[in-house]
C-alpha cells in the first residue's frame, strides 16, 4: 500500500461519537462536567462507555474529561500557559486557553510547518518548532497511529520547555505485556506486521491505521525514547463523567 493512502492519519484524534436517541438507556446520571466546566446529565445508550458515555450539552467522552480533569487538578493554571495540540478533533482544549493555544495536523502534500486552509501541518516525528517551545503539549489517542513514537516522543520533549508536560492519552492494553508495531513504514510502502486494524478518524476518509498496540511496558517504552518519566492516572469517577475502558491519562514531564 502507497503511503499517501494513510499518511494523513497518523496524528488522528478521536473524536466524540454522536449520541445515538433512539437506542435504549444504559447508563445515565448527574454530574460536572470538566469539558463544558457544567453541572450536566451524563448518558450513553450503549454498552462501550468509552465512545458512547457523552455529556448532553457538550458531548464530550470520558477520555476527553478525563485529560480536561487531570488538567484542571494538577495544572491549575493551564489556560496561561503555551499550548499545542497535536490533531484536536474538537475545541474543549482551545475556548479555554485563547491566545496561548496553538493546533496543527498531518497532511501528507503539505510541508510541515506551512498551513492548508488556515490549519498548520506537523509531523509529530519531525515537528519544525525550536527548541524550548511549549509549556504543555496535547495529543488524544495519538501515538498508536505513529510509525516511530520513538521519535515522536524525543521531538515533544525538545520542543517543550523546561518543566514543560506531554499529557495524552493512548489505549494501553491490559492483556499485553509487551508494546510493539502493528505495522511500519519502509521506503513509503506500509509494511503490516499484523492484521490491519482502524479507528475513526475526524479527518480524511474517516479511518485511521492503528501502527502501535501499547502493553504494561508503555511507560518504561516512552522512559527509554524520551528519557524522562510518565506518570499514569486511572479514574473511575460518575460523578465526573469518567468510566469505561483505555481512559489512562499519561502525563510525562521535562524535569
Amino acid at each position: 500500500m502507497k503511503i499517501s493512502k494513510y499518511i494523513k492519519f497518523i496524528t488522528r484524534s478521536l473524536g466524540a461519537q454522536m449520541y445515538n436517541a433512539s437506542r435504549p438507556t444504559v447508563k445515565e446520571n448527574t454530574g460536572y462536567c470538566h469539558c463544558c466546566r457544567s453541572d450536566v446529565v451524563f448518558k450513553s445508550n450503549e454498552g462501550w462507555l468509552r465512545d458512547y458515555y457523552h455529556c448532553m450539552q457538550c458531548h464530550s467522552i470520558p477520555r476527553q474529561r478525563h485529560l480536561q480533569h487531570i488538567l484542571d487538578k494538577f495544572f491549575p493554571d493551564w489556560q496561561t500557559k503555551k499550548i499545542h495540540e497535536s490533531s484536536p478533533s474538537n475545541n474543549f482544549i482551545s475556548k479555554y486557553s485563547g491566545k496561548n493555544y496553538s493546533s496543527s495536523q498531518f497532511f501528507n502534500d503539505v510541508m510541515p510547518g506551512q498551513y492548508a486552509d488556515n490549519t498548520r501541518c506537523e509531523n509529530l516525528e519531525r515537528l519544525t518548532f525550536e527548541d524550548n517551545t511549549f509549556d504543555i503539549i496535547i495529543t488524544q489517542d495519538v501515538f498508536e497511529h505513529i510509525f516511530n513514537p520513538d521519535l515522536a516522543a524525543k521531538e515533544i520533549m525538545r520542543v517543550l520547555k523546561p518543566g514543560g508536560a506531554h499529557i495524552f492519552t493512548a489505549p494501553k492494553h491490559k492483556a499485553l505485556q509487551h508494546s510493539g508495531p502493528r505495522a511500519s513504514l519502509t521506503n513509503g510502502e506500509i509494511i503490516h506486521l499484523k492484521e490491519e486494524q482502524y479507528h475513526g478518524n475526524p479527518i480524511g476518509d474517516g479511518r485511521s491505521l492503528v501502527t502501535w498496540d501499547y502493553g504494561d511496558d508503555f511507560e518504561s517504552q516512552l522512559n527509554k525514547w524520551c528519557g524522562f518519566s510518565t506518570v499514569t492516572y486511572v479514574t473511575r469517577d460518575e460523578y465526573l463523567g469518567i468510566d469505561g475502558e483505555y481512559l489512562e491519562v499519561f502525563v510525562t514531564r521535562k524535569i
